[in-house]
């Protein structure tokens, strides 16, 4: 499987990025971090380079960092960075919530729509190894069945 990671540019999102792309490549899937280069090609818009990357990945993860203060009900919160949280929603309309993650460092301040969503906690270091194999497993076993039906 083809398996999209995206982040900020943080020092600790890139970390993160590359920690989960290694647990990606243990488990025998191909991890396609959006700092590979190639993914975006000159010439070609960001939307653009999205949506085929959409077409190429089987499934998405996207972490979720503590990257933007923003001034939120009287006070400053920390968010993900806005395109993260546009990419998450990109990514999950075209594969669906089964085959779309967030990863989260810290306590960033989620939209409200995405509050209830499940995410893999980044700092829980052998959890989040666990939790991503499960969902690698789940996604396996779903592409073997869809194959035995069409």
């Amino acid at each position: 499987m083809n398996i999209f990671i995206g982040s900020s540019k943080s020092k600790q999102a890139l970390i993160d990025l590359r920690k989960i792309a290694t647990i990606i490549e243990d488990a025998g899937h191909t991890p396609l971090p959006w700092n590979k280069v190639g993914m975006f090609p000159p010439g070609r818009g960001i939307a653009e380079s999205l949506r085929e990357i959409c077409k190429r990945v089987d499934a998405a993860i996207l972490i979720f960092s503590e990257d933007d203060r923003i001034w939120y009900k009287n006070d400053y919160s920390l968010m993900p960075r806005d395109n993260v949280i546009y990419e998450y929603g990109l990514f999950e309309g075209h594969l669906g919530a089964g085959r779309t993650i967030i990863c989260k460092r810290g306590e960033p301040k989620m939209a409200s729509d995405l509050q209830g969503i499940i995410y893999c906690n980044i700092e829980k270091e052998f959890r989040l190894e666990e939790e991503l194999a499960s969902w690698m497993h789940t996604l396996e076993m779903s592409q073997i069945k869809s194959n035995l039906f069409t």
